[in-house]
């Protein structure tokens, strides 16, 4: 595998490493340790072990899919990541702007995970629980896996950081975010290590977080440059709420 990657491949690796709930930046990678990686590969590999498919209650074929898109995931960061700084990343070359995709049309992306995307093998049984419509999407066959992903990896990466939230309504400065985002273990959120640290309350991170769920983009709006007609997205989000429901009882 080539070692020198985007930092928009970095990202969505790191999406599918540590989860959608981390807040990935070029800061985060900077301070991101070769230990760290195989720590959260390894509790993932846990998770999603096609031997561990009986065990966990889930499809053989679909759990050896994901484990293969997390292994692409841990080789990519541990060879651009090289522990003391570095960070082994391409330069992404200028894209002429994007038009917006005609509805019914997805737009034509490259695969980042090559041969191992896949759509939900049993599209007939959605599972009996409540699910938010990404996941009722990709349940019901209508999204891939990898297209969820990178879904919702684009909706955090866009959304305000905490950190930056922290700095305009000054609970801290410029130089205090650095440090925070330098001396925070790899699985700690930077609220938390603020709030432990005294930078600020519990009660300042409530509203911050509050603000930063405001300020995110609904994952509708990724759907539709994805192709999603408005009116099908509407009927389909109207079958998840029947089905939430249905769930509860």
């Amino acid at each position: 595998m080539n070692q020198y990657c985007t930092a928009s491949e970095l990202f969505d690796a790191c999406g599918v490493l540590f989860g959608p709930e981390v807040e990935v930046s070029i800061d985060f990678l900077k301070y991101l340790q070769p230990s760290g990686i195989k720590d959260a590969y390894r509790c993932q590999a846990f998770k999603t072990h096609p031997d561990r498919a009986a065990a966990l209650g889930q499809d053989e074929e679909f759990l050896n899919d994901r484990f293969k898109t997390l292994t692409q995931a841990y080789e990519r960061l541990i060879a651009a990541i090289k522990g003391d700084g570095r960070v082994l990343m391409q330069q992404s070359k200028p894209q002429p702007p994007k038009r917006r995709p005609e509805y019914g049309k997805p737009p034509k992306k490259p695969n980042p995970y090559p041969g191992n995307d896949h759509f939900y093998s049993n599209k007939g049984n959605v599972p009996e629980r409540k699910l938010l419509i990404g996941q009722y999407l990709y349940y019901s066959g209508y999204i891939s896996w990898n297209t969820l992903i990178e879904i919702i990896v684009r909706q955090r990466r866009e959304r305000p950081p905490i950190g930056q939230l922290a700095v305009n309504w000054g609970l801290i400065d410029s130089d205090q975010l650095q440090y925070i985002l330098a001396n925070r273990k790899f699985s700690e959120k930077f609220g938390d290590y603020a709030v432990r640290n005294k930078y600020f309350t519990q009660r300042n991170l409530l509203a911050l977080l509050y603000k930063q769920k405001k300020l995110q983009r609904p994952i509708g709006h990724y759907l539709l440059q994805y192709g999603f007609r408005p009116d099908v997205l509407e009927r389909l989000v109207k079958k998840q709420k029947i089905h939430n429901r249905s769930a509860t009882f």
